[in-house]
């Protein structure tokens, strides 16, 4: 091993603790010095600190300190593999300072991290864990927007401000700001995630988050899909040509005039909405699907959420669809018109607003810490997830089994399909008591 670590046979007489020295042999090269940190000869066992709840009289925890050992283990492990020939004692030394990222003057690592600020933590876990993990673009946004929502709360927050009370200021400021409560939720999560990273590193010993569970009012929200008639009066939908003044009636029944703009753009999102719909695709995973992905009636999808390979049988209407593109040269050998999702959803409200869905859908939430409930057509409310959760709702009422459903669509747990199974089965429901009445007619 190119790192030994062992206490100082010497107490320090300022805090009567061992020192903890570090023996190196970097190809034949020898030498041994102190990391800066000491302990108890009490709590020091097969060269780690035990156990992790230890806390020396400097105020470093045993996690911290066992992390600092790792860490220097791993870099001149990896280092002593970068060299060529022997290293001289000074540039050992210089790696030495590396590793622990101490300051010239030679304080230890906890100095430093007092001067590391929140936001500067924060970057440097989205960086990590975006290349540990493979983060797609929407989670970074994700991280992007929890970000600018505590720079708005305090741009000189410190990593010791989150006790319970400067937990109920952050989620207090959220409210105030408007947010629906599911979301207030979900900026609260990212702070739990950020500060386990944080415990793990061993920069910080504040685990409230482990203790502490603020309460959040979250209604669950109505699933949003299409019916099979909606599905197929939308497949089989002429769109108008641009310029055509169209007459619609909203969900009570008033009349009003749209006029159709971009026929094409409307076209394209009716395909690529229909194929999600017929196929349970994602739109991240329907924009990505190449012709080379297909063989005869089955699609093989690497997924772009959860990197499943799925194999999805085609049904007719899918296979339609393709074929209409087939002869189409896309760039990347994709198998279908790619619109952004921001552009698709554009277009798809306007479609389905055209296809004249118009059922009143009332939605109520929590926003501002007050209760909020608003009714809007359905039409407002589609957006390209909806193709997906009209096929899930469509198979399981259709009886097809729960656990053949997931195969298709690649849900790990039931969890995630209870929404759309008590959908089902409130639809099989409907259906027998329209099959009572048709018979007592």
């Amino acid at each position: 091993m190119a790192v030994k670590f062992y206490l100082d046979s010497r107490p320090s007489k300022l805090t009567e603790e061992n020192p903890i020295r570090a023996s190196f042999s970097i190809k034949g090269v020898k030498l041994a010095s102190t990391i800066g940190h000491s302990v108890d000869i009490d709590h020091w066992k097969a060269g780690q600190v035990t156990p992790p709840s230890y806390t020396n009289k400097k105020g470093v925890t045993a996690k911290q300190i066992n992390s600092d050992l790792k860490k220097i283990e791993s870099h001149f492990s990896t280092w002593e593999l970068s060299l060529k020939e022997k290293p001289s004692t000074e540039e050992i030394k210089k790696e030495i300072k590396k590793a622990l990222e101490m300051p010239a003057e030679g304080k230890a690592i906890p100095a430093k991290i007092k001067r590391i600020g929140f936001f500067q933590r924060l970057q440097e876990f989205i960086t990590e864990q975006s290349l540990a993990c493979g983060w797609a673009e929407s989670t970074l946004k994700n991280w992007k927007t929890f970000k600018n929502h505590m720079m708005d709360f305090n741009s000189n927050v410190n990593i010791d401000f989150f006790n319970e009370s400067g937990i109920n200021k952050y989620i207090a400021f959220l409210r105030k700001e408007g947010l629906e409560e599911k979301t207030v939720q979900k900026q609260y999560g990212f702070l739990k995630w950020f500060y386990s990273w944080l415990y793990r590193k061993g920069y910080t010993n504040n685990d409230i988050f482990k203790r502490y569970k603020p309460k959040f009012r979250v209604l669950e929200k109505p699933v949003i899909f299409l019916t099979k008639e909606e599905l197929l009066r939308l497949y089989n939908f002429q769109i108008p040509g641009n310029g055509t003044k169209v007459k619609l009636q909203d969900m009570y029944g008033n009349e009003y005039e749209k006029t159709v703009e971009d026929a094409g753009g409307m076209s394209k999102t009716r395909d690529l909405f229909c194929f999600c719909a017929f196929t349970s695709l994602r739109y991240s995973d329907m924009a990505a699907l190449k012709r080379t992905d297909i063989d005869g009636d089955t699609m093989y999808i690497t997924t772009q959420k959860t990197n499943d390979r799925l194999p999805i049988n085609l049904n007719k209407f899918a296979k339609e669809i393709l074929a209409k593109y087939e002869q189409c040269d896309f760039l990347d050998n994709l198998a279908l018109p790619v619109i952004t999702n921001q552009k698709m959803n554009y277009y798809l409200k306007d479609l389905c607003e055209l296809a004249g869905f118009t059922t009143p859908i009332t939605k109520v939430c929590f926003r501002g810490g007050e209760r909020v409930e608003e009714t809007f057509p359905k039409w407002q409310l589609i957006g390209t997830h909806a193709g997906r959760r009209t096929f899930i709702c469509f198979a399981l009422s259709s009886g097809i089994p729960p656990q053949v459903v997931m195969k298709w669509t690649g849900h790990s747990d039931y969890d995630a399909m209870k929404p759309y199974i008590d959908i089902a089965e409130k639809t099989k429901v409907n259906a027998m008591q329209l099959f009572e009445s048709e018979l007592e007619k």
